[in-house]
């Protein structure tokens, strides 16, 4: 097998695994809210290496508690949820730029959406339960993404020391 097809299926194996560790925590935790959110976190920033997972959620849950705070704070200002909306987009994308943090703007964009047009009445309520339930998605894709690692480093060992036993072998 190429090694091509095997990072490919590894990585689409750590992503399915987090999901569903991400939305089991979730409902072990018994968080209130949505577990999708969790598991959408999850396979966010599930990357091929630890290091760009960790800063994949640092970065999410950065940018989800700016927008879900600052959506929440934009609609209980105006009371308008399509004019905070829109306020919030504008507000996060300017933000961003001037912070040079490219990699947060969607995420907070998305915050700022949901939270604003999420139409319940305790809307910082609904915007905490959002946060949290990225935060167990990024920790659930950050452990299972270690374990991954710790795994797959062995068995990269052990293949490579293989390789070099058959090497002047043949």
């Amino acid at each position: 097998m190429q090694a091509r097809h095997f990072e490919a299926i590894i990585f689409s194996t750590k992503a399915a695994v987090a999901t569903v560790v991400a939305v089991l925590g979730y409902e072990f935790i018994k968080l209130p809210g949505a577990p999708w959110v969790a598991a959408v976190s999850a396979v966010l920033v599930t990357q091929p290496d630890l290091h760009a997972s960790f800063q994949a959620s640092f970065m999410r849950v950065l940018a989800n508690l700016a927008g879900a705070f600052g959506g929440a704070a934009l609609l209980a200002i105006t009371g308008q949820p399509i004019v905070a909306m829109a306020i919030g987009v504008l507000l996060t994308g300017l933000i961003c730029y001037l912070l040079k943090q490219d990699d947060a703007l969607r995420p907070a964009f998305v915050a700022v959406i949901i939270v604003t047009l999420i139409g319940e009445q305790d809307k910082w309520h609904s915007s905490l339960d959002r946060v949290l339930a990225v935060v167990v998605g990024c920790v659930c894709a950050l452990v299972v993404g270690f374990l991954f690692d710790k795994i797959s480093s062995r068995f990269t060992f052990r293949a490579g020391d293989k390789n070099k036993k058959t090497g002047p072998q043949e």
